[in-house]
């Protein structure tokens, strides 16, 4: 018998937050007996072949489409899109977009900003999409890289066109809109001026992330996720890291997300950290909960998070949390409870770590507090009821199907 299907907008199914969430999302999708299809915009910079660029419009070329298997078995498409370096295009729902939409019963997104859920608004569908930051949030350290003439085309152009779509997504009419975190949500709130149907964080796998104190190793500090990222702000973990040091501490930070850290590696050397510093590649997820068990503390530096899903798994592993105030991890980080909070500043981060890690007392009191918060509120169960119960809203399950 075959499935009834749900399409998931997405982005390409590489690594970090979104490809986990889609994961996630997925998996509650296959225990109810749904067949989940995945589709995104296939980046012009990996797929050139696949999209058609201004100084290709004359040529005769259509975009094309890769297809492939996804997230284990599952169908899979990678699309392109007409004038990619226009941003706004990527998701405009072209033909390809509008045969996957008319396949499937259930119209899901889940995405690093709310344009991954553009085919549907602009078709005027009922969908849910499972937002993990604003848009602008999600790109603005990304685009102070840009070359010159590239922002004037972003400011006059791509910004406006884009927070125009936002709005439209965040405004439709069909739209369900889960955020996955207070801080997201009442950040759509403001841009949409609606509520959002609510907030579903992370769940979090504590068969798996589960604390093993025979692993962990006093004053080693971590980060996972793709920290090469402007917003992630690695320096200032790297600067605050050095400070203790400096000042006779035994550090240890370990990095896990990013596949190539040669671009960051001079700058820990001439911090003086040469021999202080672990790397690992993105890990699955049993090798990452073997690093997370290994850890003192989980430091974000970030400018700005929608969540950070890794320190939740940390959290889960008997871990606290140190982190900027940088919005998702605010909901979770509960001061002198689970962790605690600083400004974006190098000498705060390193007092505050400090301060947790010379007080071994005080560091098993925050780590009980943190294991403690995420089996209250990050549960798998939970997050299938409100995935459930959106669905059905959406699209009544038929009486065959499991029940969450």
């Amino acid at each position: 018998m075959n499935r009834p299907r749900a399409l998931i907008s997405t982005i390409e199914p590489i690594d970090g937050g979104v490809p986990t969430m889609t994961r996630c999302l997925a998996g509650m999708l296959e225990d109810l007996g749904i067949e989940p299809v995945f589709a995104w915009y296939e980046p012009w910079s990996r797929r050139p072949d696949l999209s058609v660029p201004l100084h290709s419009l004359l040529q005769g070329r259509r975009p094309g489409e890769r297809n492939c298997a996804a997230y284990g078995d599952h169908e899979g498409h990678g699309l392109g899109a007409w004038l990619p370096e226009l941003e706004f295009t990527h998701y405009l729902p072209r033909r390809s977009w509008r045969e996957l939409v008319a396949s499937c019963r259930w119209h899901l997104a889940v995405t690093g900003n709310p344009l991954c859920a553009v085919p549907y608004a602009r078709l005027g569908l009922p969908f849910m999409a499972w937002v993990a930051t604003p848009w602008e949030a999600d790109r603005s350290e990304r685009v102070s890289r840009f070359s010159r003439p590239r922002r004037l085309l972003d400011r006059g152009l791509n910004a406006p066109v884009l927070r125009r779509l936002e709005r439209s997504v965040l405004r439709a009419p069909g739209a369900r809109i889960l955020a996955l975190s207070a801080y997201t949500a009442a950040e759509l709130e403001a841009i949409a001026g609606r509520p959002m149907e609510g907030v579903l964080l992370m769940p979090v796998d504590t068969q798996r992330y589960r604390p093993d104190p025979s692993r962990r190793r006093p004053w080693r500090l971590g980060f996972c996720g793709r920290w090469l990222d402007p917003r992630k702000d690695i320096d200032l973990l790297l600067r605050a890291t050095a400070l203790l040091a400096r000042r006779g501490h035994p550090v240890e930070l370990v990095l896990a997300g990013e596949n190539d850290p040669e671009p960051l590696r001079a700058r820990w050397s001439e911090l003086g950290l040469a021999g202080r510093v672990q790397t690992h590649p993105h890990l699955g997820p049993d090798a990452l909960a073997a690093v997370l068990q290994g850890l003192d503390l989980f430091v974000i530096p970030s400018h700005q998070e929608g969540l950070c899903i890794a320190a939740l798994e940390a959290m889960a592993c008997g871990v606290p949390v140190v982190s900027t105030r940088c919005g998702g991890p605010q909901t979770y980080v509960l001061p002198d409870r689970t962790g605690l909070l600083v400004g974006r500043d190098a000498e705060d981060l390193a007092a505050a770590v400090a301060a947790i890690a010379a007080d071994r007392g005080r560091r098993d009191r925050l780590g009980a507090g943190a294991l403690a918060w995420v089996l209250e509120n990050a549960t798998p169960d939970a997050a299938r009821r409100l995935v459930h119960r959106h669905l059905q809203a959406l699209a009544p399950l038929p009486d065959s199907l499991a029940v969450a």
